[in-house]
């Protein structure tokens, strides 16, 4: 029987800013429809290493050494218009504040016309269907007065939801969540992670979340990496790390954990 192709794979990644490597020999790999969570305190190199994967490292910051493939594409050799058709379309990304990234004085519809005819060439109506429909499938209950609103009128835990549905319009297969919730109240961040979890359900999207709370990750993924001064210190099911942990580092952080119910 045919062994499935991974959907993402690190092979022994280092990571650079100028001088300091930041990230050291990272190496772990996901399947379609898994949802990974990679946990770790500030300055771990959490983030760093899914920034990587879509080319977002900022001034002075390389893949060093190793390959990130997404499929069969090495993401670390991919410049331009390669790049830019992989964004977006296969590889969607949710930031720690998704309302940072939205433009003030644009409606969500027409920012959401923006990010899809940059891969699409499809009528605005439909467009506007399939926005609506997400909307409805994610049991939000005003999906015409969010698309017509700007996102000044919205809170921080409402554009970071509206965020979820922008990066997913396009039905990526990976999703790549940098802390979506760790500026959230407890109630919006039970929100976002449902949300999150539907859309598995609904299109077998892959997700990897960055996390310092590890109750987050207990509640929605099915692997965990524990990442500790750049470094991969533990991997393995979630049942594993969480219940037979073998890293010191680790022990640690099942310490304080965010106990979500199922709904």
């Amino acid at each position: 029987m045919e062994q499935e192709q991974n959907l993402l794979e690190y092979r022994q990644v280092d990571i650079h800013y100028g001088e300091k490597r930041v990230v050291q020999d990272f190496s772990l790999q996901m399947k379609p429809g898994e949802i990974l969570g990679i946990v770790g305190e500030s300055g771990s190199g959490k983030s760093t290493v899914i920034r990587a994967a879509m080319g977002l490292l900022g001034d002075g910051g390389r893949v060093s050494n190793g390959q990130i493939l997404y499929q069969d594409t090495d993401m670390t050799k991919v410049q331009g218009e390669e790049l830019r058709q992989l964004r977006g379309a296969e590889i969607g990304m949710i930031f720690q504040n998704a309302g940072a990234s939205l433009c003030p004085i644009r409606t969500i519809e027409e920012q959401l016309y923006e990010a899809v005819l940059q891969h699409e060439t499809v009528p605005k109506a439909e467009i506007r269907d399939r926005a609506l429909r997400l909307f409805e499938q994610l049991r939000f209950t005003n999906g015409e007065e969010i698309l017509n609103s700007y996102p000044f009128e919205f809170s921080g835990g409402m554009n970071q939801r509206v965020g979820i549905v922008l990066a997913m319009v396009l039905r990526p297969r990976l999703l790549l969540a940098d802390e979506p919730t760790s500026a959230l109240d407890v109630t919006v961040q039970a929100q976002v992670i449902r949300e999150m979890l539907k859309l598995r359900e609904l299109y077998g999207t892959g997700i990897v979340i960055v996390t310092h709370n590890i109750g987050v990750v207990n509640y929605m993924a099915d692997h965990i990496a524990v990442m500790h001064q750049g470094k991969l210190v533990e991997y393995g099911t979630k049942e594993d790390v969480l219940n037979h942990p073998q890293d010191a580092y680790t022990k640690k952080l099942i310490g304080s954990v965010l106990h979500l119910k199922r709904s």
